[in-house]
Protein backbone atom coordinates (compact mmCIF):
# COMPACT_ATOMS: atom_id res chain seq x y z
CA UNK A 1 0.00 0.00 0.00
CA UNK A 2 2.85 2.21 0.91
CA UNK A 3 4.68 1.86 -2.54
CA UNK A 4 1.37 2.08 -4.34
CA UNK A 5 0.75 5.98 -2.62
CA UNK A 6 4.17 6.83 -2.95
CA UNK A 7 5.07 5.91 -6.29
CA UNK A 8 2.16 5.96 -8.23
CA UNK A 9 -0.84 7.74 -6.97
CA UNK A 10 0.74 10.85 -5.14
CA UNK A 11 2.32 11.19 -8.69
CA UNK A 12 -0.73 10.41 -10.95
CA UNK A 13 -2.94 12.76 -8.91
CA UNK A 14 -0.60 15.75 -8.93
CA UNK A 15 -0.20 15.21 -12.65
CA UNK A 16 -4.05 14.71 -13.03
CA UNK A 17 -4.04 18.09 -11.05
CA UNK A 18 -1.61 19.84 -13.37
CA UNK A 19 -3.24 18.64 -16.31
CA UNK A 20 -6.66 20.12 -14.98
CA UNK A 21 -4.56 23.65 -14.20
CA UNK A 22 -3.56 23.49 -17.73
CA UNK A 23 -7.16 23.03 -19.54
CA UNK A 24 -6.06 19.55 -20.77
CA UNK A 25 -8.60 18.28 -18.02
CA UNK A 26 -11.97 18.98 -17.92
CA UNK A 27 -13.36 19.28 -14.36
CA UNK A 28 -15.80 16.05 -15.10
CA UNK A 29 -12.65 14.02 -15.33
CA UNK A 30 -9.98 15.30 -12.32
CA UNK A 31 -13.57 14.49 -10.35
CA UNK A 32 -13.93 11.23 -11.90
CA UNK A 33 -10.56 10.39 -10.88
CA UNK A 34 -10.24 11.53 -7.44
CA UNK A 35 -13.76 9.34 -7.35
CA UNK A 36 -12.03 6.77 -8.31
CA UNK A 37 -9.10 6.77 -6.16
CA UNK A 38 -11.05 7.57 -3.60
CA UNK A 39 -13.24 4.37 -3.31
CA UNK A 40 -9.68 2.61 -4.03
CA UNK A 41 -7.86 4.25 -1.02
CA UNK A 42 -11.05 3.72 1.31
CA UNK A 43 -10.77 0.24 0.71
CA UNK A 44 -7.02 -0.24 0.72
CA UNK A 45 -7.46 1.43 4.31
CA UNK A 46 -10.38 -0.77 5.62
CA UNK A 47 -8.08 -3.34 4.85
CA UNK A 48 -4.87 -2.27 6.61
CA UNK A 49 -4.79 -3.94 10.43
CA UNK A 50 -6.61 -2.02 13.05
CA UNK A 51 -3.80 -0.50 15.53
CA UNK A 52 -3.46 -2.40 18.99
CA UNK A 53 -5.37 -0.68 21.58
CA UNK A 54 -4.18 2.34 23.05
CA UNK A 55 -1.87 2.51 19.83
CA UNK A 56 -0.47 6.04 19.33
CA UNK A 57 -0.46 8.22 18.04
CA UNK A 58 -4.41 9.48 17.56
CA UNK A 59 -4.47 11.42 14.62
CA UNK A 60 -7.21 13.88 13.43
CA UNK A 61 -7.17 14.22 9.45
CA UNK A 62 -9.15 17.31 7.76
CA UNK A 63 -8.84 20.65 5.54
CA UNK A 64 -9.89 24.34 5.87
CA UNK A 65 -13.49 25.09 4.81
CA UNK A 66 -11.52 26.48 1.65
CA UNK A 67 -9.40 23.26 0.76
CA UNK A 68 -12.01 21.20 -1.18
CA UNK A 69 -9.42 18.30 -2.07
CA UNK A 70 -9.44 14.97 -0.20
CA UNK A 71 -7.05 12.61 -1.70
CA UNK A 72 -4.09 14.31 0.02
CA UNK A 73 -5.65 13.28 3.27
CA UNK A 74 -6.68 9.58 1.88
CA UNK A 75 -3.03 9.11 0.89
CA UNK A 76 -1.59 10.30 4.34
CA UNK A 77 -4.64 8.12 5.79
CA UNK A 78 -3.58 4.88 4.26
CA UNK A 79 0.45 6.12 5.22
CA UNK A 80 -0.52 7.12 9.11
CA UNK A 81 -2.94 3.50 9.21
CA UNK A 82 0.20 1.33 8.06
CA UNK A 83 2.26 2.73 11.00
CA UNK A 84 -0.35 1.63 13.42
CA UNK A 85 -1.07 5.27 14.07
CA UNK A 86 -5.37 5.71 15.28
CA UNK A 87 -6.40 7.69 13.02
CA UNK A 88 -9.95 9.62 12.78
CA UNK A 89 -11.10 11.79 9.24
CA UNK A 90 -13.23 14.36 9.43
CA UNK A 91 -13.09 14.31 5.68
CA UNK A 92 -12.17 18.00 3.72
CA UNK A 93 -13.67 21.25 4.71
CA UNK A 94 -14.02 21.76 8.31
CA UNK A 95 -13.99 24.95 9.89
CA UNK A 96 -10.95 25.99 12.29
CA UNK A 97 -13.10 26.02 15.56
CA UNK A 98 -15.02 22.52 14.98
CA UNK A 99 -11.23 21.42 14.22
CA UNK A 100 -9.78 22.05 17.55
CA UNK A 101 -13.39 21.08 19.34
CA UNK A 102 -12.90 17.63 17.32
CA UNK A 103 -9.03 17.10 18.39
CA UNK A 104 -10.80 17.85 21.97
CA UNK A 105 -13.40 14.92 21.80
CA UNK A 106 -11.24 12.61 20.16
CA UNK A 107 -8.41 13.18 22.19
CA UNK A 108 -6.48 13.74 19.03
CA UNK A 109 -2.41 13.50 19.82
CA UNK A 110 -1.90 15.22 16.00
CA UNK A 111 -3.93 17.00 13.84
CA UNK A 112 -2.99 16.71 10.76
CA UNK A 113 -4.34 19.19 7.39
CA UNK A 114 -4.03 18.78 4.13
CA UNK A 115 -3.39 21.70 1.37
CA UNK A 116 -3.74 21.16 -2.51
CA UNK A 117 -1.67 23.18 -4.63
CA UNK A 118 -4.25 25.75 -5.38
CA UNK A 119 -4.62 26.51 -1.84
CA UNK A 120 -3.70 30.19 -1.05
CA UNK A 121 -1.02 30.64 1.17
CA UNK A 122 -2.19 33.81 3.29
CA UNK A 123 -5.31 31.70 3.94
CA UNK A 124 -3.93 28.52 4.74
CA UNK A 125 -1.29 29.90 7.20
CA UNK A 126 -4.01 32.39 8.74
CA UNK A 127 -5.65 29.42 9.26
CA UNK A 128 -2.80 27.45 10.92
CA UNK A 129 -2.15 30.23 13.42
CA UNK A 130 -5.25 30.27 14.39
CA UNK A 131 -5.59 26.87 14.78
CA UNK A 132 -2.27 26.28 16.26
CA UNK A 133 -3.58 28.96 19.25
CA UNK A 134 -6.95 27.12 19.62
CA UNK A 135 -4.49 23.42 20.32
CA UNK A 136 -3.41 22.44 23.28
CA UNK A 137 0.38 22.99 23.57
CA UNK A 138 1.02 18.96 23.63
CA UNK A 139 -1.27 18.63 20.48
CA UNK A 140 1.10 18.29 17.16
CA UNK A 141 -0.45 20.27 14.16
CA UNK A 142 1.35 18.68 11.26
CA UNK A 143 0.64 20.36 7.78
CA UNK A 144 0.94 18.70 4.02
CA UNK A 145 0.83 18.67 0.69
CA UNK A 146 1.66 20.60 -2.71
CA UNK A 147 0.70 23.90 -1.48
CA UNK A 148 4.20 26.23 -2.22
CA UNK A 149 3.75 27.76 1.01
CA UNK A 150 4.53 25.06 3.05
CA UNK A 151 8.08 24.58 1.16
CA UNK A 152 8.99 27.81 1.95
CA UNK A 153 7.38 29.53 5.13
CA UNK A 154 8.09 27.75 8.52
CA UNK A 155 5.14 28.56 11.07
CA UNK A 156 5.94 28.47 14.83
CA UNK A 157 4.24 25.17 16.32
CA UNK A 158 3.55 23.61 12.57
CA UNK A 159 4.96 20.72 11.27
CA UNK A 160 5.32 20.83 7.44
CA UNK A 161 5.25 17.40 5.28
CA UNK A 162 7.22 18.29 1.81
CA UNK A 163 6.15 14.40 1.12
CA UNK A 164 4.53 11.71 1.88
CA UNK A 165 7.61 10.11 2.55
CA UNK A 166 8.30 11.89 5.31
CA UNK A 167 5.07 10.49 7.38
CA UNK A 168 6.93 7.14 8.59
CA UNK A 169 10.07 9.16 10.10
CA UNK A 170 7.59 11.79 11.74
CA UNK A 171 5.71 9.51 12.94
CA UNK A 172 8.55 7.59 14.80
CA UNK A 173 10.03 10.70 15.62
CA UNK A 174 6.55 11.77 17.51
CA UNK A 175 7.16 8.30 19.35
CA UNK A 176 10.57 8.59 20.36
CA UNK A 177 9.62 12.14 21.96
CA UNK A 178 6.28 11.20 23.52
CA UNK A 179 8.25 7.84 25.38
CA UNK A 180 11.43 10.80 26.25
CA UNK A 181 8.83 13.00 27.69
CA UNK A 182 7.36 10.31 29.21
CA UNK A 183 10.08 9.01 30.66
CA UNK A 184 11.51 12.50 32.13
CA UNK A 185 8.15 13.04 34.00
Amino acid sequence: LEAFVVRLVAPLTTAVGEAWMQGRFQVFEEHLYTECLTGVLRQAIAGVPPPAGGAAPRVLLTTFVQEAHGLGLLMAEALLALEGCQCLSLGPQTPVAEIARAAQAAQADIVALSFSASMAGPLAQAGLRELRGLLPAGVALWAGGQAPFLQTRALPGVLALPTLEAVHHQVARWRHQTMATSRAT
